[in-house]
């Protein structure tokens, strides 16, 4: 008897949300295929060669944020934990030699459609890490420029040398800042 009403609930279940579970079941088969194609998105660029790509960048970063590169050492992608190209020994201007820059690393975050198309690339942020900047007393309205840039920009561990006639006048180190975020156009560091 309890086997016959076990069964009989059963039908009853089976007949009514048959079509509601055979829709759940189906979109398993969609999640796993979005993952799939959304993971294939994100790693396949680890295979691409971005020396070539390299004036598509310099052209962007000079455009947007007057960084003007004149020697790169490396540039790779990484995909995790979100996509971003890792350009490694860099040596730069900011605002045509003015204020000149040598970072170890500079992190370039491209906006998700921007990883494929260069001929449109756009940038969420960048990171220079590692950074050694120098430039002279005169040049000094050229920095504060740099501070002003509209796109968002972090320094991390940097040093700042301003000179005069090659002297030394005031020698930051250890600088932070970052124009956007919580800690929004604070200067960190030491005198």
């Amino acid at each position: 008897k309890i086997k016959k009403m076990i069964n009989k609930f059963f039908k009853i279940i089976n007949n009514r949300f048959s079509r509601l579970f055979k829709f759940i079941f189906f979109l398993r088969y969609l999640f796993v295929i979005f993952f799939v194609a959304m993971a294939l998105f994100l790693i396949i660029p680890q295979f691409f060669e971005y020396k070539n790509r390299e004036g598509f960048i310099s052209f962007f970063l000079s455009k947007n944020y007057g960084l003007e590169l004149k020697e790169i050492k490396d540039i790779k992608y990484n995909s995790f934990p979100t996509p971003h190209l890792e350009i490694s020994n860099i040596s730069a201007n900011f605002f045509s030699s003015d204020v000149n820059l040598v970072s170890q690393r500079l992190t370039i975050y491209p906006k998700l459609l921007s990883i494929y198309n260069y001929d449109n690339f756009d940038v969420r942020k960048i990171i220079l890490e590692n950074n050694q900047i120098e430039l002279s007393f005169n040049n000094l309205p050229s920095l504060i420029k740099i501070f002003k840039i509209n796109k968002k920009l972090s320094f991390n561990n940097s040093n700042l040398n301003i000179k005069e006639d090659d002297k030394s006048i005031i020698y930051f180190k250890k600088i932070n800042f970052s124009n956007y975020g919580y800690n929004k156009n604070i200067i960190n560091g030491e005198l």
